[in-house]
């Protein structure tokens, strides 16, 4: 680029104004923050494979509480409101529930407490 062409500062598509700046000028630098090297951050695998295991075990374990819970809540409220014909819809709905929830509650379960034995 040649030494008397304006060259144009901002981001594409920032908020900010852009500004023209002409060669030889230095733009005004804006501070960035402290940048630390990557080491300083660590990860360790094992330990977040542990915490992932044992929270999809703690969420999964809380589904089906609500689930069921929630289907003994919705089969009272039923019965009172005098609606007993839709309690059979939403028996099915949970018959149909359960062993896909329950499955998930006991593959998540087992691993979680057999990770370190495989």
């Amino acid at each position: 680029m040649p030494e008397d062409t304006p060259r144009i500062t901002g981001e594409r598509g920032s908020s900010q104004p852009t500004e023209v700046v002409q060669a030889g000028e230095v733009a005004e630098a804006l501070e960035g923050g402290h940048v630390t090297a990557l080491e300083e951050y660590s990860f360790v695998e094992a330990k977040h494979r542990a915490e992932t295991a044992r929270m999809l075990a703690y969420t999964l374990v809380l589904m089906l509480g609500l689930t069921v819970a929630g289907h003994y809540a919705a089969v009272f409220w039923l019965k009172l409101s005098g609606k007993a014909d839709a309690i059979e819809d939403l028996s099915r709905i949970f018959t149909g529930w359960l062993p896909v929830i329950s499955g998930l509650v006991g593959s998540a379960i087992t691993y979680y407490f057999t990770r370190e034995k495989g």
